[in-house]
């Protein structure tokens, strides 16, 4: 594992395209409309030198169809996810201690996926997916005035078909692009401007994951490189926009997430899989906790808590 100079001091959506009565659904599109019963699980971690443990799994979504794109806020006190409500997707925020939950988004004949706190902001930012199929980049900002709740929606790229995210400033961020007729899937770096209709785009390289996420204790971001065979985990420095190998990923999965320590994790199966920059192991059989097919995945070192996208064994 080749770990970035560390400096001082992360396609949800489907799209389908009617060709004469032909549904072409391309292997880097990855399907994010309900198709599977899935499951939001909270685990607490504690790291001891190479001893890593994990206690206390709940499931904490129980809700049938979708529920997925776990993501914890800086302080690690609330974790944002999509979930499934009379067959559309809202946001949840959860309160990590006390597992109380408010639908942040209620929008009829719209879904919405992906969501993140903006950085340096009290603003929530989100894809949202139409019935006619329009997919936008939105804002919003929540905000209590004589005890009167007001919500202010924005859009900060109109129809821009951007699948996946991560903010790195409260105005630059890396993005996964959905393909077009002219190009293939893409992982851009957008920086927006005060002028509303303008976003500074590079195209860093085509066939990136769907995972983005800080690499720990660095200032530079990591994301799937899908290019050849096996992939890569890659770093991406924000300041020059160049790109390095970090490590092979396990078994072509499509996610993954860092530990405080620097490990990375995996889900493969039942089991999450930590490198510790030599190898891959097995870190914990979750098989006996009723939990399968583990997909995405989302840490936070202030909480001690890792979110856990899977399946529910007996409903399989």
């Amino acid at each position: 594992m080749v770990h970035p100079k560390i400096k001082n001091p992360c396609l949800f959506l489907i799209v389908i395209t009617l060709l004469s009565n032909i549904m072409l659904v391309s292997e880097h599109l990855f399907a994010q409309l309900p198709s599977s019963d899935q499951e939001i699980f909270l685990v607490d971690f504690t790291i001891s030198g190479d001893k890593i443990e994990l206690n206390n799994v709940k499931n904490i979504s129980k809700n049938l169809g979708y529920d997925n794109q776990p993501w914890f806020s800086s302080d690690g006190e609330t974790l944002l996810y999509a979930s499934n409500r009379d067959g559309e997707t809202d946001i949840i925020s959860l309160n990590v201690t006390s597992l109380e939950k408010i639908w942040l988004t209620e929008t009829p004949n719209r879904s919405e996926y992906s969501p993140q706190f903006r950085p340096n902001t009290e603003e929530l930012s989100y894809i949202t997916l139409s019935k006619d199929g329009i997919q936008d980049f939105r804002n919003l900002e929540i905000t209590v005035k004589n005890g009167q709740l007001s919500k202010i929606e924005t859009i900060l790229e109109k129809e821009s078909i951007i699948g996946y995210y991560h903010w790195f400033n409260r105005e630059s961020y890396l993005c996964f692009v959905l393909p077009t007729e002219q190009m293939n899937s893409t992982l851009q770096w957008h920086k927006l401007s005060n002028d509303s209709d303008f976003t500074n785009k590079s195209i860093i390289l085509d066939m990136p994951g769907r995972s983005f996420l800080p690499i720990p204790n660095s200032e530079y971001l990591s994301f799937i490189d899908k290019r050849s065979t096996p992939w890569q985990i890659m770093s991406f420095d924000p300041l020059t926009l160049d790109v390095n190998p970090i490590s092979n990923v396990l078994d072509q999965s499509e996610d993954f997430a860092w530990l405080p320590n620097g490990y990375i994790l995996i889900g493969s199966g039942s089991s999450l899989m930590y490198h510790n920059g030599q190898k891959w192991s097995i870190l914990s059989d979750l098989s006996n906790t009723g939990i399968t097919n583990i997909t995405r995945l989302a840490v936070n070192g202030k909480s001690k808590k890792i979110a856990i996208v899977g399946e529910l064994i007996n409903n399989n």
